[in-house]
């Protein structure tokens, strides 16, 4: 007993655990039987036991990893498919029966609230009130076409429409080279004229903020008459104007007409008085000749002359209406109205002129205005006139005047 008890706690070979060391793990109510029962086949238990109790810790941990491992693994598993691609087919056309069901459904939308029912739904398209037809006029034949009446319904060549015919109206808002509707003998009066005495005028010219200056020259004789104008800004001559003509019953009764532009070239206006037609050098249109018609430069010399002879006019709402007549193929009425008299200083020295203006009717139309001095025989000692979008007037003021 004392050779087994010695073996026992004596360390065992290769380090070993002894079974001093195993039974100190259990409870006191095991360790004591076993630390005192000799027998070998109870340390083989203790070994078996102990050997169960690791295979049985080492297979547990082996199936909780195996769980783990379970509850970690892909749910899903994706990947990347290249789908081929689809092929191009035509949209086709909507058809008729699309297209009304797409207006059927706009038309549904726009179904103001007060067709609504009581349910909230709205009224059925056939249940709406149909809309009101607009009657379309027939056109009507040209045979059955009423002439235009009225004072401005004379017919005139037009380049573009030989033959054709004007009515009354007045011309819509164009540029000033279009020729408004003529006139007929009687639609502009003849006034009574005291034309003035031969006489050279000198002007200060100003145009924006450029100055020249301008010379006037009227020359009377028996039955003709001859007037030029001459205007040169910043020492280049800007405008050169040459008025000749007959007297006659009316006043001045212009021949012919030149206006001379830097960059227009010489331009004119025939008053053929035996064909009683106004023609141009540059475009065919033709006008008829009225009785007291006036060229672009003769209407200062008309105005003055009707100003003289007839005094009444320098009065409020009195007016001279003259017809006058471009280079450029442009005819129009100028309504000449007295505005009233104004104080002017001149080289000449202070002037009370009596102003007349005359107010653009259209687009690129001509205002002008002109002060007639009664005591220089109504002869202009200032005159202004331009465009009207431009707002740069030619402005002329007296200097000098001279008799011939």
């Amino acid at each position: 007993m004392r050779e087994v008890n010695q073996a026992v706690q004596a360390p065992a070979a290769g380090n070993e655990p002894s079974l001093s060391m195993l039974v100190t793990g259990l409870p006191d109510s095991l360790s004591q039987p076993l630390q005192g029962s000799p027998p070998r086949r109870s340390l083989w238990g203790l070994i078996a036991a102990a050997l169960a109790l690791h295979w049985f810790f080492l297979d547990s941990l082996g199936h909780s990893a195996q769980r783990d491992r379970a509850v970690l693994a892909p749910v899903l598993e994706v990947r990347s498919v290249f789908a081929p691609a689809p092929a191009l087919l035509p949209t086709p056309a909507p058809t008729v029966s699309a297209v009304e069901a797409t207006l059927d459904a706009q038309n549904r939308a726009m179904v103001p609230p007060s067709a609504k029912l009581q349910s909230g739904q709205l009224q059925s398209q056939s249940q709406l009130q149909p809309p009101v037809p607009v009657p379309v006029p027939e056109p009507v034949p040209k045979d059955q076409v009423s002439a235009p009446v009225g004072p401005l319904a004379a017919a005139f060549k037009d380049p573009e429409a030989p033959g054709a015919t004007t009515g009354s109206r007045l011309p819509p808002i164009t540029s000033q080279d279009t020729p408004p509707a003529p006139l007929l003998e009687g639609d502009v009066p003849v006034y009574r004229t005291q034309l003035p005495p031969s006489a050279r005028l000198q002007y200060a010219l100003r145009r924006g903020a450029l100055s020249g200056n301008a010379e006037l020259q009227w020359r009377l004789g028996d039955d003709a008459y001859n007037l030029s104008l001459e205007a040169r800004l910043a020492g280049l001559a800007l405008l050169t104007q040459i008025s000749q003509g007959r007297i006659d019953a009316a006043g001045l009764a212009p021949l012919r007409f030149t206006d001379q532009r830097p960059r227009g070239g010489l331009r004119a206006a025939n008053f053929q008085r035996d064909k009683a037609t106004i023609t141009f050098s540059g475009p065919a249109t033709e006008y008829p000749l009225l009785p007291g018609a006036q060229d672009r430069l003769s209407w200062m010399l008309q105005l003055a002359a009707v100003a003289a002879a007839e005094p009444e006019r320098l009065a409020l709402g009195g007016k001279v209406v003259l017809y006058v007549v471009g280079a450029r193929g442009d005819a129009d009425v100028w309504v000449f109205r007295f505005v009233d008299f104004e104080t002017l200083v001149t080289q000449e020295g202070t002037v009370r002129a009596a102003k007349f203006s005359r107010d653009a009717r259209r687009l690129y139309d001509t205002q002008v205005d002109a002060w007639l001095d009664p005591a220089r025989h109504h002869l202009p000692v200032k005159a202004r006139w331009g465009t009207t979008p431009d707002g740069e007037a030619l402005e002329l003021l007296l200097t000098s005047l001279q008799a011939l």
